[in-house]
């Protein structure tokens, strides 16, 4: 037998109003600029350049966060370290590449150690990090804000103590390629994003993992007494979201080829909350929606691209960026979501009735 399409189950769906948002906010852009979707290939760069590229490309770093965001805020808490970590991983990055800085002050096309240290290091510090946030929440029973706020408060001091306080600027051109470079026309930035996306995916939807988030999120006591490990599954979501931190971290530097240790990652944990909350994972833990995050962080971006190619004063982002947050909030809510599957069922039954009437 054919299933029915149920409209009603798709207007419930957190996910769909987050690509209605999006969608909404494209059509105002191509309504004043039909310019804004112009794409065009650039020799020089050997990439497709344009709007949408551009922001696919720019929201990569809140993007890959987010991923470990998700799982964080499925299980009930929230990581307010991932900012601090982008920092840390930059630092250790451009130390390993510029341990000579103080001989040598001019920066140029090479590594004082083996590339891999400078990309391995700080991936495994940042997990390493992760997993400390993750011992003191399921271990020392402390809540996930206070565990994780420790690590926000001092982890940029730990990056200005590996730098010294110093700012390392580098010219090596295998970094510069991990946020500046291109893969099949795109910039590599898109082509990590869509890795990570792909293997965090296939980490949480195509094993039990997953599940275990899920169970451990609405009821942490009963997922121990069903058999569940849940301290294990705290420590593997915080060492994830510690590892996709560093690798926000390198594409971060990789973009500026350097280490900005108190500006990498600013805010970075609130765009990542942001996105996931928008994206239709509530903050109460539970199901989560990989999907969804992927499309709130592109409508975060959206938002600053928009506001960036219109003109409008900056100061405004902030203030722009939570009026359309509000309403996408407002349009997932629980008395909104139901009132609109009440009139799509009144309605059906409506055109129902009348045909039935016809006949």
């Amino acid at each position: 037998m054919k299933k029915k399409f149920d409209l009603s189950r798709l207007t419930r769906s957190k996910v769909t109003w987050a690509v209605v948002a999006e969608v909404l906010v494209l059509l105002v852009c191509l309504f004043v600029r039909p310019d804004f979707f112009n794409i065009s290939y650039q020799p020089a760069t050997g990439m497709l350049f344009g709007n949408i590229i551009d922001i696919i490309n720019r929201s990569s770093e809140i993007t890959i966060i987010a991923m470990g965001m998700t799982l964080v805020i499925a299980l009930g808490g929230t990581d307010l370290s991932v900012g601090a970590l982008v920092a840390v991983s930059g630092a250790i990055a451009l130390k390993f590449m510029r341990w000579d800085v103080i001989i040598y002050n001019t920066p140029g096309d090479y590594s004082v150690y083996p590339f891999y240290l400078a990309i391995v290091v700080p991936l495994v510090v940042c997990a390493v990090m992760g997993l400390f946030n993750g011992f003191l929440i399921a271990k020392g029973g402390m809540q996930p804000i206070i565990a994780t706020l420790i690590l926000m408060v001092c982890g940029r001091g730990i990056a200005q103590i590996t730098t010294n306080g110093k700012q390392f600027t580098t010219q090596y051109s295998p970094f510069r390629m991990i946020g500046q470079g291109s893969f099949l026309f795109l910039p590599m930035p898109i082509i990590i994003t869509a890795v990570v996306i792909l293997a965090v995916y296939l980490f949480v939807r195509k094993t039990a993992f997953g599940t275990f988030v899920e169970s451990v999120g609405i009821n942490r006591k009963a997922s121990h007494l069903s058999g569940i490990n849940a301290q294990m599954v705290i420590f593997i979501v915080f060492a994830l979201t510690g590892l996709l931190s560093g690798i926000s971290g390198l594409i971060y530097s990789s973009r500026i080829m350097s280490n900005d240790s108190n500006n990498a990652g600013l805010n970075f944990e609130m765009d990542a909350i942001l996105a996931v909350v928008i994206g239709g994972t509530s903050m109460t833990g539970g199901k989560f929606s990989l999907l969804g995050t992927v499309i709130g962080s592109i409508i975060i971006r959206t938002i600053v691209t928009l506001v960036y190619f219109f003109g409008i004063a900056s100061e405004a982002t902030m203030a722009f960026k939570a009026l359309i947050i509000a309403v996408v909030i407002v349009l997932q809510s629980e008395p909104v979501s139901n009132y609109i599957a009440k009139r799509t069922r009144a309605r059906a039954a409506k055109v129902a009735l009348a045909k039935g009437g016809v006949k």
